[in-house]
């Protein structure tokens, strides 16, 4: 019998002047906009959640942290190969914020990111399902974060795309169990995927818990 998966915890953006709540500002002075509003909003989602270690963590991201890579890049670009910014390449890579969430937590359980385009969230929650159902674990957080930078703004829109087509600039965080508990948002039913020539769409299927 397969388990049933329930949302417990649902966070969204928490804005700059929330960080301080949830994250260490000597801790986090090098991180750059996403990775902070990342971390927080995953740190706010745990707290609300009251698992402290979930079982597994899994990020989607379309872009990764793309200021950093920016920088990278406009540093290589100005100052040749032999730019040396370390922070900035440590940070640019499409797992940093998972893997940072599970530093800063010291968590040790699986971690893992999804990097699948307009369907990245979608493709890590549906990781976290399965594996949820199938009783691989228990609690699992499950995150989305992407940026939308003014420079990465300009190059879409000259390219005649839409950005709001190919990135959101958002973070957002859900706790997922195998258990109920008294604050359930919803159960999730099913997630569809679909990969088509034309683009992928997906569907977090769900229905909403009366915790009664």
């Amino acid at each position: 019998m397969m388990n049933k998966v329930y949302i417990i915890a649902k966070t969204q953006a928490v804005t700059p002047e929330e960080y301080r709540q949830y994250i260490h500002p000597i801790k986090t002075r090098r991180y750059g906009r996403l990775v902070k509003r990342a971390l927080a909003t995953a740190l706010k989602c745990i707290q609300e959640s009251g698992i402290d270690q979930p079982d597994a963590i899994i990020n989607g991201t379309a872009l990764g942290s793309w200021e950093d890579s920016e920088k990278i890049l406009d540093g290589m670009t100005a100052e040749g190969e032999d730019v040396s910014m370390p922070t900035h390449f440590m940070l640019c890579t499409h797992n940093t914020v998972a893997s940072i969430i599970g530093i800063y937590t010291h968590n040790h359980g699986y971690n893992n990111t999804y990097s699948q385009g307009k369907v990245s969230l979608e493709s890590a929650m549906l990781d976290a399902f399965l594996q949820l159902q199938m009783g691989k674990i228990k609690t699992a957080l499950v995150c989305q974060n992407d940026e939308l930078t003014p420079g990465l703004k300009d190059k879409i829109e000259k390219a005649g795309l839409h950005p709001a087509n190919l990135v959101n600039d958002d973070a957002i965080a859900y706790m997922l169990s195998t258990e109920k508990g008294e604050h359930a948002i919803a159960e999730i039913s099913d997630i569809i995927i679909h990969h088509t020539p034309h683009g992928d769409e997906a569907k977090i299927i769900t229905i909403p818990c009366t915790n009664q």
